[in-house]
């Protein structure tokens, strides 16, 4: 048995295919890793299966690994993580999924604490689009809650986890499964009779949703019998910030599995809840916890960087290390330009391990110039309200006051604001020789794996950036409203390439294109060859 934090005892790689990388935490019955696919050349995720010693005997382990996925490998669906391969090997069952860079629902609130309705609203519809799917297919999940919700940093909503599913033509399925589950997330007809059905798995998104919007569950108690008697005799604590979340609550959230609230009309209602919220003034804003820095932004590929993405655990909690879920990893192209600037004092966060600090100089703005220049233009001043971001590769690079540099994973540095606005930069020594042409393999490879919801192409082109770069822009859906990208990759030497991904929802693009995104890559230093 490995430990909870290192590679686990088992062959490398495994299948002679899965090389396992970092250890990405625990889900219901099993740990995850991070690994590479040699045979297809893609990032997977691995589950090692790990029962409970009562759960264990017998054939019990193969039996519920085989149904997890079973499950889930019956379920195409873009909200619902996709299952690979399972493999039994050394009496253990291991389960290969699709890698999802995100963070759970349950980390979400734990450090950034509760979401507002218009975005639990969101993330409401997706959830529920999954369980239909699922349900028609003939599965339950029976253990939604946020720690199997994925928030993905391509802006995807996903439901994992089919651990204890029932299939509706499993004979395998016996009455011992029915209580495995977690109590705060769990129906009161399970709790109470051991039974379950369509209905539970609703009640469980209601739970989510409410935990989501008020912070913890409905029946969140201080032990897990008290929990189970309080879903027992008592009413859930009336939501204090739910706005015209509550009714769909209300309804998802009744004892009695007959009077519940069915899919469609909590679909209508989560609808209805959207729209009233949907760029309303009123809506509902929630102020965060203090974040420590996460690296939740995305990080796409782009051209020159290896397909390959490195990531990272990340151990971090408001006061306590807590263990962090698999981190994204998207590729992001950089802009040309300029010598590189030392600096010393900052006004901005400290940086974190991997960049050196950023220093607030004082000069007045510069006028406006085309971004798409070459090596031999010059780097404008700094202007006003703005930072040196220098970091320890020898890149340097132009900041807003207030982005905040986020913990470096890899090669990937990446930058945030609070506001949805992200900014990444990676690079490589390894330069693919025609941007224009790798981003139309990309894109298309990427688009047609559900990357990315509704997009849209805007272009792909090359740009007069160093000696080669290309552009790739394009709109998609995520984090509940349009999202805007610009990948740049950028080849600045034989040996070096730079990738710069700039995202904001689309409705702030034209004004952070203007006034962010060109002095970014007016800016941009690479580090010296």
């Amino acid at each position: 048995m490995g430990t909870s934090n290192g590679m686990p005892d088992a062959p490398s790689p495994l299948a002679g295919r899965y090389r396992l990388g970092e250890h990405l935490g625990r889900g219901g019955m099993g740990q995850v890793w991070r690994a590479d696919d040699d045979t297809l050349e893609r990032e997977v995720a691995v589950k090692r299966i790990d029962l409970p010693e009562e759960l264990a005997e017998g054939d019990a382990a193969v039996r519920r690994s085989l149904r997890e996925a079973r499950a889930a490998a019956r379920l195409s669906h873009p909200n619902v993580v996709q299952v690979y391969d399972v493999l039994s090997l050394e009496d253990r069952t291991w389960i290969v999924m699709e890698y999802v860079p995100s963070r759970s629902l349950r980390q979400v609130i734990a450090e950034d604490g509760p979401l507002d309705a218009y975005r639990v609203a969101r993330i409401g519809l997706d959830l529920l689009a999954a369980l239909r799917a699922a349900h028609r297919a003939g599965v339950q999940h029976r253990d939604v809650k946020p720690a199997n919700v994925l928030l993905a940093h391509d802006g995807r909503v996903l439901l994992t986890d089919f651990g204890i599913a029932a299939l509706d033509d499993d004979i395998l399925t016996s009455k011992s499964d029915a209580l495995v589950g977690s109590p705060p997330y769990m129906a009161p007809e399970r709790a109470r009779f051991g039974t379950s059905g369509t209905p539970a798995d609703l009640w469980g998104l209601g739970a989510t949703l409410y935990a989501a919007v008020e912070g913890q569950s409905p029946f969140q108690r201080t032990s897990t019998m008290a929990t189970l008697a309080a879903l027992a005799t008592e009413e859930p604590d009336p939501p204090r910030h739910a706005g015209p979340l509550r009714p769909v609550l209300d309804g998802l959230l009744r004892k009695d599995p007959a009077q519940r609230m069915e899919a469609e009309e909590a679909e209508r209602l989560l609808r209805q809840t959207v729209a009233a919220l949907d760029g309303s003034a009123a809506r509902p804003v929630t102020v965060p916890k203090p974040r420590i820095p996460a690296d939740d932004a995305i990080r796409p590929r782009f051209p020159g960087v290896p397909e390959a993405r490195r990531t990272r655990l990340i151990a971090l909690a408001a006061a306590v290390v807590a263990l962090l879920g698999g981190l994204a990893a998207f590729v992001v192209n950089r802009s040309p330009s300029g010598s590189a600037a030392d600096v010393a004092a900052t006004t901005a966060p400290a940086a974190t391990a991997g960049g050196s600090k950023p220093t607030s100089v004082s000069v007045p703005p510069s006028p406006a110039s085309n971004p798409s220049r070459s090596t031999a233009s010059k780097r404008p001043p700094l202007p006003a309200g703005w930072s040196v971001w220098t970091d320890d590769t020898g890149f340097s690079v132009y900041l807003p006051d207030g982005w905040s540099p986020q913990k470096k994973r890899g090669t990937m540095q990446y930058f945030r604001d609070g506001k949805g606005h992200v900014l990444g930069i990676d690079q490589t020594t390894k330069p693919k020789s025609n941007p224009v042409a790798d981003w139309e393999s990309q894109s298309k490879s990427r688009v047609r794996g559900g990357d990315f919801p509704g997009y849209r192409r805007i272009k792909i082109e090359s740009v007069d950036y160093f000696k080669k770069a290309a552009d790739w822009e394009f709109t998609f859906n995520g984090g509940g409203t349009r999202q805007h990208v610009n990948n740049r990759g950028v080849v600045t030497s034989a040996h070096h390439a730079y990738g710069l991904w700039f995202q904001t929802p689309d409705s702030d693009w034209e004004k952070y294109r203007k006034d962010v995104l060109e002095t970014v890559f007016l800016s941009f230093v690479p580090a010296k060859a």
